[in-house]
């Protein structure tokens, strides 16, 4: 049998905002209308998959990468459904999850949250407090290892001809 080490290595803490966004929107039109209106780019990227227990199988969530290199921020927008359960049970009234990696201050959450609250077809949006979630240090590292793989990728730009 393997010998399981266990090493108590932990980075910098890293800060997150986590955004929770209602609505009757498809993921592919929601980040269309979020790239119009806040002059974000979020690009498509392969689902986030995860295997929530071995009844259940693994699930797919749509999921979509924006990098804003002028204030060092990692954008995420993570659908919370598939159709075998929730990404985030605690979060079940939510249909999209948008992760804001790095420093967002106050004045910068308020307005973003505000801009998205008038977009169409938007129902509400709340912030939610990260350290609530049992399972956030788990969701954390798929998403981490999601992006690593993600970005590991080569991406295919369109030249047009």
């Amino acid at each position: 049998m393997a010998k399981k080490v266990y090493l108590g290595v932990r980075s910098e803490p890293a800060f997150f905002t986590l955004l929770g966004i209602s609505c009757h929107l498809r993921d592919y039109r929601l980040s269309y209308l979020l790239n119009l209106h806040l002059g974000f780019s979020f690009v498509k990227r392969d689902d986030l998959k995860i295997t929530a227990s071995s009844n259940q199988g693994e699930a797919a969530f749509s999921f979509y990468s924006y990098r804003d290199e002028e204030r060092f921020n990692s954008y995420y927008l993570i659908g919370n459904r598939s159709e075998s359960f929730t990404l985030v049970p605690e979060m079940k009234q939510f249909d999209f999850l948008l992760f804001v990696e790095g420093r967002f201050n106050k004045p910068e959450k308020d307005a973003l949250m505000k801009t998205i609250i008038k977009l169409p077809s938007i129902l509400t949006v709340f912030e939610t407090n990260v350290t609530e979630f049992k399972n956030f240090e788990n969701l954390l590292t798929d998403l981490e290892i999601h992006t690593m793989n993600v970005n590991k990728s080569p991406q295919i730009k369109y030249q047009p001809k």
